[in-house]
């Protein structure tokens, strides 16, 4: 349910994202990104960042925990979409990625920046289900 969810918010994005205002275009792009996270190519994109992560993490001569980075990058995923969004009113490639990419390394994160950020995901997910689900039956 939520990989067929996320396809169709995620098409629905590449089809209006030069054609419509900036805010459909990032609500489709959140809520695209909310739903491919608790699907299970999200999952396993999760486990594959925090692996990655973790393996270079591991080299470091101090101990770094891999959720501390994650809500560093998840900071920095927010701060370029607003950026993005502020110096032109559009949301470009960049702030498209990170706005679709955000929701998977919340998730990632673990620990109590990810649990917040899991709680506001699992919320997008579930309004995005609410929201598309009727339409396809589910």
């Amino acid at each position: 349910m939520f990989t067929v969810g996320a396809i169709l918010c995620l098409a629905l994005f590449w089809f209006v994202r030069t054609k419509a205002h900036w805010l459909i275009s990032g609500f489709f792009a959140v809520f695209g990104g909310a739903l491919f996270a608790f699907s299970f190519l999200g999952g396993w994109a999760s486990t594959l960042i925090l692996w990655v992560l973790g393996f270079i993490l591991g080299l470091l001569p101090e101990s770094i925990s891999a959720g501390s980075v994650l809500a560093a990058v998840a900071v920095f995923f927010v701060v370029m979409v607003g950026i993005d969004v502020w110096r032109n009113k559009k949301l470009d490639e960049g702030g498209q990625w990170a706005a679709i990419c955000l929701p998977v390394v919340l998730l990632a994160a673990g620990g109590a920046v990810g649990g917040v950020g899991g709680s506001v995901v699992t919320s997008l997910a579930d309004a995005g289900t609410g929201i598309f689900g009727p339409l396809l039956g589910w």
